[in-house]
């Protein structure tokens, strides 16, 4: 895997005239031996004589051994001598590929330079670095160097073995684990089945719990760790104790050679996004490294990192870090100034380091930061409690407010500490004003609060606690995107707005909102890239909330493109990684458009299974049940239950519009007027439409418009528009549309191009353009759907508000009309794909 390249630069090597063959080096592990086989047995398939040896470190003094381990590739019985007389007289090409070549003896590499010579065979040989023998006669082999697996290879190298996907963070934690080594990796993938650690959970292969939770798995870091010298591992434990450290610091305890030597070979790495620091290039050495260190050791080793701070100049007296080392030192360090040190770190955004700090701040404030680092970190069961015990009420209700509900689900919790804040008058209001839309968003009971600052960032001076600020961003964000302002904040996020710094699940819901604020202004081809930079990003930073988060974008983008099959991997990778941390609004969302995806591509009973888990954890004053619901209105027309689906799509988008949710109520409204394209759904979407400030909503309502007048022209012009944007489902719809307004038309190649890009896109309400039942009335066809799924005629009258008799009356009007008998000939007769869980 991921070798082609150089198999191709091998084989022309040795079909070259002049030159003995080549040489291939690399580090153990990394699969020489492998490759060297792969290209041996294609020769040997040629017809090409080609024999196997080896040479190792005990034979290198005993002259003769390596010739004599020469026997015929594939079979180890079968000796050299014989086949070389014969191949000579054939006059067969002659290929000999021997392992180790750097510890092949004296007499053997003699002995085959003089056959180099004589027969003009090839060579094919490996070793690790070092002085290979003269066994060219007519000149030296090609030296090629076999690195290791990139990131890519690795993941489609676990996919072939493991038989399945493997998430991103996986791939990325092992591939830095392992640095690409294939031998490393397979020893990590053995430890990690043999524990549990990594297995297989709704169709995604993940690692779960810390890396180096296991000692077989240290054992993998300390081996290698084993290979630096002195000066270099003692670099190490600096940079290892620091979490991240200046490089004038690390040069003047080690010397600059020593960092340089650090940094070429990658095992320590410049600070992402930090001037002139250095950090482990993977934490796994790191937690290794500590390990071993003893009490002592570690306390000496921070007061050389104070004295070296002192001389370099950095970081600063009043640094959090240095701070941080002196009292690590067990150096006098005042209460006050270690409380101003946590709130400083805490304010940059390192809330790794406010935490630390936090252990040496008793009482209160020391509580006090900690659970905001706990909370920030993505441990809010944990964060909540600490605060509750240590600091109820005052600053931090609104936060734990927020924790409640954004990370735990309990909205009745988060209300209640919202409301005890507001009437002992605790905390500032702008920071209950947050919190009470958070709640104002996502359930029914919100009052609504609208924050009193027009940007998406609070301006300087407001006194928010730090957390909340960061959690103002994305929850502004998410209330004028769902309000119908979806381009307002794309340009926002474009401007003036940075990201998020302290709070990982925050940074990725304002990023998430941001990807589909592009989605929904019609600017889909800039989502893309940007979901697909953040999720690289949150990969790397090893942050599993965020990269769920934006997993959950990137298949989104696809599912807008009208590509599901390409949607399904991101999305099922996001719903395999979902788990506590996770905010939960989000969650439903993630499953939500999962469930989408896979009843698109024509799985309808997973798609309602995953619905029913949705909707059995929603408490009923979420407002997220809604998406749910629209979720299922779009599983009902995937199974060809359009008459219900649009029915109950009508319904919803008149509920969005009561409560003000303009983007969500286009969203719906939309997909009503897809299904019954009339006028009046038309003129609603178009009305509502310019109540947003969205360029796309306006191409909808073209769209909805365009069906109802069945205007081919039109149709066709709206689905250019579409292509144009990206939207290509949409515009295969449209194009589709036009089409059977127009069948006499010849066959159009965009057509055919559109249908090839929308992998895996269909839409089951087109089937029934050319048909369209026009004997039912969508009254009739919505009884029939109902009676198909099993309903008796009581719940159908008592689902549609009508009487018992008038669904009798309907259900004989419809069997006459579609020359059936009974109810249990409806599917067929209505060509409906029902799923054993297609609620009522």
């Amino acid at each position: 895997m991921g070798r082609d390249e150089i198999v191709r630069e091998i084989h022309r090597v040795l079909a070259l005239a002049s030159g003995p063959g080549v040489l291939l080096v690399g580090e153990a592990g990394v699969g020489k031996t492998r490759l060297a086989d792969l290209v041996l047995t294609r020769l040997a398939g040629t017809g090409a004589l080609v024999l196997r040896g080896a040479a190792t470190e005990a034979t290198t003094g005993i002259p003769g051994m390596g010739l004599a381990s020469l026997h015929v590739h594939g079979d180890v019985r079968e000796p050299a001598a014989g086949r070389l007389a014969d191949a000579a007289a054939q006059g067969r090409q002659v290929v000999i590929g021997i392992d180790d070549a750097d510890h092949l003896d004296a007499s053997s590499a003699a002995a085959i330079s003089g056959l180099s010579e004589t027969m003009r065979l090839k060579l094919v040989l490996t070793a690790r670095q070092g002085t290979i023998p003269d066994v060219g006669g007519g000149g030296r082999p090609a030296v090629l160097p076999l690195g290791r697996l990139s990131r890519d290879a690795l993941s489609d190298l676990l996919t072939r073995v493991l038989g399945g996907q493997v998430d991103g963070l996986t791939a990325h934690m092992l591939w830095r684990l392992t640095r690409g080594n294939p031998r490393l990796l397979r020893r990590a993938v053995e430890i990690g089945l043999e524990t549990g650690r990594f297995a297989r959970e709704r169709e995604v292969w993940s690692w779960r719990g810390r890396e180096l939770g296991h000692p077989r798995v240290r054992e993998l870091a300390t081996a290698d760790l084993g290979t630096f010298e002195d000066d270099q591992s003692r670099a190490l434990e600096y940079v290892a104790l620091s979490g991240s450290l200046p490089l004038e610091v690390l040069d003047f305890l080690v010397g600059r050679e020593v960092t340089t030597r650090l940094l070429d070979r990658a095992v320590i790495a410049p600070a992402a996004g930090r001037v002139r620091l250095v950090t482990m290039a993977h934490p796994f050495y790191g937690q290794a490294l500590l390990t071993g260190l003893g009490t002592l050791r570690r306390r000496q080793a921070y007061r050389d990192l104070v004295t070296a701070a002192g001389q370099a100049g950095v970081p600063g007296p009043h640094d959090p870090r240095l701070v941080l080392w002196r009292l690590r030192a067990d150096l006098p360090v005042p209460v006050h100034a270690t409380v101003a040190a946590g709130e400083a770190a805490l304010d940059a955004g390192d809330v790794t380091l406010a935490g630390d700090l936090s252990d040496h701040i008793p009482g209160p404030r020391g509580a006090a930061l900690r659970g905001q680092s706990l909370i920030a970190r993505g441990r809010p069961g944990e964060g909540e409690r600490l605060l509750a015990e240590h600091c109820p009420g005052g600053e931090t209700s609104a936060l734990r407010s927020l924790s409640l509900f954004w990370g735990l689900n309990r909205a009745a919790d988060a209300r209640a500490e919202l409301s005890r804040a507001r009437e002992s008058q605790a905390g500032a209001g702008e920071d209950l004003d947050v919190a009470d839309l958070s709640l104002a968003i996502f359930t029914r009971r919100g009052t609504r609060r609208s924050l009193d600052f027009s940007p998406l960032t609070p301006p300087r001076d407001r006194r928010l606690n730090p957390l909340v600020a960061e959690a103002a961003v994305a929850l502004r964000a998410y209330h004028l995107t769902f309000g119908g302002s979806p381009a307002r904040v794309a340009g926002a996020f474009d401007g003036e707005t940075p990201l998020p710094l302290r709070w990982p699940a925050m940074r990725g819901s304002a990023v998430a909102c941001h990807v589909y604020a592009l989605v929904l202004a019609g600017r889909l081809r800039e989502a893309v890239p940007l979901a697909e930079r953040h999720y690289e990003e949150a990969v790397r930073r090893g942050e599993p909330t965020e990269a769920v988060l934006l997993s959950h974008q990137r298949g989104l983008c696809a599912m807008w493109a009208g590509q599901p099959r390409r949607a399904l991997a991101p999305l099922r990778e996001a719903r395999a990684l979902v788990d506590d941390h996770t905010p939960f609004p989000v969650r439903v969302f993630i499953g939500c458009e999962y469930a989408v995806c896979v009843a698109t591509l024509g799985h309808l009973d997973e798609a309602y299974h995953e619905l029913d888990r949705l909707r059995e954890r929603i408490p009923d004053d979420l407002g997220v049940r809604d998406r749910v619901e629209f979720s299922r209105i779009r599983l009902l027309a995937y199974s060809g239950r359009l008459a219900y689906a649009a029915d109950l799509a009508d319904r919803l988008a008149d509920q969005y519009l009561s409560e003000a949710r303009l983007t969500t109520a286009v969203e719906c409204a939309y997909f009503h007027a897809r299904l019954r394209p009339t006028s009046q759904a038309a003129e609603r979407l178009r009305a509502v439409a310019g109540r947003c400030d969205s360029p796309l909503f306006e191409l909808f309502a073209r769209h909805a418009g365009a069906l109802a007048t069945r205007d081919a022209g039109s149709l066709r012009a709206v689905a250019t528009e579409f292509t144009a944007l990206g939207y290509l489902g949409l515009a295969l719809e449209a194009s589709l549309a036009a089409k059977a307004r127009l069948p006499e038309q010849p066959a159009d190649r965009r057509l055919a191009d559109l249908a090839e890009l929308c992998d895996g896109f269909h839409s089951p309400w087109l089937d029934a353009v050319p048909r369209a039942f026009p004997r039912l009335t969508s009254r009739e066809r919505e009884v029939c759907e109902l009676a198909a799924s099993g309903l008796s005629n009581p719940a159908i009258a008592a689902d549609l508000g009508v009487s018992v008799r008038t669904v009798a009356n309907l259900l004989g009007r419809a069997y006459e009309k579609l020359g059936i008998r009974s109810r249990r000939h409806l599917a067929s007769a209505l060509d409906l794909k029902l799923s054993d869980r297609t609620p009522g």
